[in-house]
């Protein structure tokens, strides 16, 4: 597999690393991804890799603990676990995904389309594009109810809801400091005060 990076030879541990895939015959359960990373994701055909930041680690801490508290019996959240909307284009594995309960076993690692109700990212710095663009195409056109991206570095949350003919028909912008409330079956409110703001860099 040919590869080529977007990042400085002397810094290879400390920003995001971006790999093309230009032998797309590989899925990410067959990549082998270094442990330094969190996750890895196939996003329009690249490879992109993300390494440990404790803003983003620290969001979806919080993120977590509301959710707990709200959701329904019947669903739970799941992070980091592969979601192929697309084998080898778009193999996402989102910041944080709602489920319902009766699809999840201790052993799962993959979850399908279908079963997930709404999904947080956390941005990164360079993940900054595909947060705000392709993942907002894939999760629309895939009927994914809600999709919220929280970016520490802007401290403001952006809200998509509403799928129609492969896009969202309702963008809503939050500050940090107000809440986000999502129009589910069932009742979500994130409160944003307390989540952590990141220095532009």
């Amino acid at each position: 597999m040919a590869e080529a990076y977007d990042r400085p030879a002397d810094q290879p541990e400390e920003v995001e690393v971006t790999a093309i895939l230009e032998q797309a015959e590989l899925t990410l359960p067959d990549l082998g991804v270094p442990e330094q990373f969190k996750k890895a994701e196939i996003i329009a055909g690249a490879l992109v890799m993300s390494p440990l930041r404790f803003a983003h680690g620290e969001t979806i801490f919080q993120l977590q603990t509301q959710l707990a508290q709200q959701l329904p019996p019947e669903f739970w959240f799941v992070y980091d676990v592969l979601i192929p909307f697309e084998p080898k284009v778009h193999e996402f594995c989102p910041d944080l995904a709602i489920v319902p309960r009766a699809n999840l076993r201790p052993s799962t690692s993959m979850c399908k389309p279908g079963w997930v109700e709404f999904v947080i990212e956390v941005i990164a710095p360079t993940t900054r594009d595909f947060d705000y663009g392709a993942k907002v195409a894939v999760y629309a056109k895939a009927g994914i109810p809600e999709y919220v991206i929280f970016d520490p570095y802007s401290c403001s949350a952006t809200r998509y809801a509403q799928p129609r003919d492969g896009d969202y028909a309702l963008r809503q912008l939050v500050r940090y400091g107000e809440p986000v409330k999502l129009e589910l079956p069932y009742s979500v409110v994130l409160e944003t005060a307390q989540l952590p703001a990141e220095p532009r860099s």
